[in-house]
């Protein structure tokens, strides 16, 4: 992916946050092909494949677990949320 000077948008993504994941990393505005989940776990670096992040999510309505490629996740953040009153879902290391 060429970084033309930008951040990608999964940097900062870790164990825990909310993601947003879509069929494609540029969705057409009316796509409707996306579900929500919790990252339980982050891919190392050394083991990406073909130079593509991968994540583990869980799917936050079936629980199903899935391989995300990172750039396809995009983290939510709930407004008025406190970070340190709330209680993940999944175990944060």
């Amino acid at each position: 992916m060429p970084l033309q000077g930008k951040r990608p948008p999964f940097i900062g993504l870790k164990v825990g946050d909310l993601v947003l994941v879509q069929s494609t990393p540029n969705p057409d505005p009316s796509d409707t092909d996306w579900w929500m989940g919790w990252i339980v776990r982050c891919t190392h670096r050394s083991q990406c494949i073909h130079g593509t992040t991968m994540f583990e999510v869980k799917d936050a309505d079936t629980g199903e677990l899935r391989s995300v490629d990172a750039e396809h996740a995009t983290r939510l953040v709930l407004a008025g949320m406190d970070a340190t009153k709330m209680v993940p879902l999944v175990p944060v290391s």
